[in-house]
C-alpha cells in the first residue's frame, strides 16, 4: 500500500506593484512682473475743485492738450514754481488718477486744488463741484518722460531765460556751462518756471539738470532760438527694470505603492 503524502500547502506571497505617476504640469510663467517699489510719499488730504482749464498756465509750460489731467496747486505749495512739470496721483470719491502740476490757484487756501474738468471727473461727479481727496507726490513717474526746453522770447547774449520740463519729478536746480568752459554758472529759477541768466554769452551752452531726488543729466548744444520748443531725447532717469517672474521648481512625480495580499488557501490532506 502506498501511503499518499500530505498535500503541501502555503499561501502565495504577496505582489507589491510600484508605480510612477507623470510629473504634474507646472503652472503657467506667464505672471505679473512687478517693479522693485520706490520710496513712500506722504499723502495729504485735502479737497479738489475744478476749472476750465486753458493753455496759460503759471509754469509756462507749452502745449498741453485741453483734454489733459493737470492740477493748480495753492500758492504756498506752488512755492515759486518748485512743483512744475511733476505729477501727483489724486484719489477721490469715484476714483484715481494721476494728474500733472502746470499751474498755481491763487484763490485756494491750503491742501484745496484746482484740478482741470477731465481730471476731476474721473475722481468725481462734478455736479457735487468740490471733493475730499487724497493727494500723494509720485517719485520717478513710468515712463520716464523725455526732457525739453525753450528758451525765452527776449533772450540774447546779455540775457537768457530758460524753460526746462519733462523731468518726471520737480526741478531742484538747472546750471550753465559757457562753451569750452569747465565751471557751472546756477540759473536763478522764476515765478513763471523759467531759469534765467544774465551775461551767459552767444552759446552754445551746457545745461545740467538736477532735480529734487538727486537725478542730473546734461543737455548739450543749447542755443539762443528763442520760442522754438526743442526735444532733447534725454531721459533725466531710466525706468526701474522689471522683476524677472520666478518659476517655482516642479514638485516631484508621486509614486503610489499598492500591495496585493493573496486569500488564505483552504488546504485538505
Amino acid at each position: 500500500m502506498i501511503r499518499p503524502q500530505p498535500v503541501s500547502c502555503r499561501n502565495a506571497e504577496p505582489v507589491t506593484t510600484v508605480v510612477t505617476l507623470p510629473a504634474p504640469t507646472p503652472p503657467s510663467s506667464a505672471t505679473t512682473q512687478q517693479v522693485p517699489p520706490v520710496a513712500p510719499a506722504p499723502t495729504v488730504q485735502g479737497q479738489a475743485r475744478f476749472y476750465a482749464f486753458s493753455q496759460g498756465v503759471a509754469c509756462s509750460l507749452p502745449d498741453l492738450p485741453l483734454d489733459g489731467y493737470y492740477v493748480g496747486v495753492p500758492t504756498d505749495e506752488y512755492a515759486g514754481s518748485a512743483p512744475c512739470g511733476s505729477y501727483v496721483n489724486i484719489d477721490g470719491p469715484l476714483g484715481s488718477v494721476r494728474a500733472q502740476i502746470v499751474d498755481r490757484c491763487p484763490g485756494c487756501p491750503p491742501h484745496q486744488y484746482d484740478l482741470s474738468r477731465t481730471a476731476f471727473a474721473a475722481i468725481a461727479n462734478t455736479a457735487d463741484g468740490v471733493v475730499p481727496i487724497r493727494i500723494t507726490a509720485v517719485h520717478d513717474p513710468s515712463p520716464a518722460p523725455q526732457l525739453y526746453y525753450r528758451v525765452q522770447q527776449s533772450s540774447s547774449a546779455d540775457w537768457l531765460g530758460l524753460l526746462v520740463s519733462g523731468t518726471g519729478n520737480p526741478i531742484n536746480q538747472v546750471d550753465l556751462q559757457r562753451p569750452g568752459g569747465t565751471d557751472w554758472l546756477p540759473m536763478r529759477r522764476g515765478y513763471d518756471n523759467y531759469w534765467t541768466l544774465s551775461g551767459a554769452g552767444a552759446g552754445p551752452f551746457t545745461i545740467r539738470v538736477t532735480d529734487a531726488y538727486g537725478h542730473a543729466a546734461l543737455i548739450p548744444g543749447v542755443a539762443i532760438t528763442p520760442g522754438q520748443v526743442q526735444q532733447t531725447g534725454i531721459r533725466l532717469y531710466n525706468d526701474p527694470a522689471p522683476v524677472p517672474p520666478t518659476t517655482p521648481a516642479p514638485p516631484p512625480s508621486p509614486v503610489v505603492v499598492t500591495t496585493v495580499m493573496p486569500a488564505p488557501s483552504d488546504c485538505k490532506d
